[in-house]
């Protein structure tokens, strides 16, 4: 995804923002790892009769983390694309 002033951006400032949007990927990442084995005790945990309905209704069902680390892949791919066509060197 490109934004503008994409264009004027130097070598060095795309280099610096895919390195920041990797180590922000990394962390929803890690962070939707955390959520998914939370749900996952949740998830047996509701079996318990009466109490397991609380329980499994507070499951994250939302895919939150892996959407924002996605939209981040997404722009480097961009910013990759910009790099070559300015021919800057990783």
């Amino acid at each position: 995804m490109s934004r503008p002033g994409d264009e004027a951006m130097s070598c060095d400032a795309i280099k610096q923002e895919i390195l920041a949007n990797n180590t922000a990927a990394d962390a929803f990442l890690r962070k939707d790892k955390r959520v998914e084995a939370g749900n996952t005790a949740k998830t047996i945990a509701s079996a318990i009769p009466y109490v397991g309905i609380l329980i499994a209704a507070s499951n994250d069902l939302s895919n939150e983390e892996q959407v924002r680390a996605r939209a981040l892949a997404d722009r480097n791919e961009q910013l990759g694309f910009l790099a070559k066509q300015k021919g800057c060197t990783q």
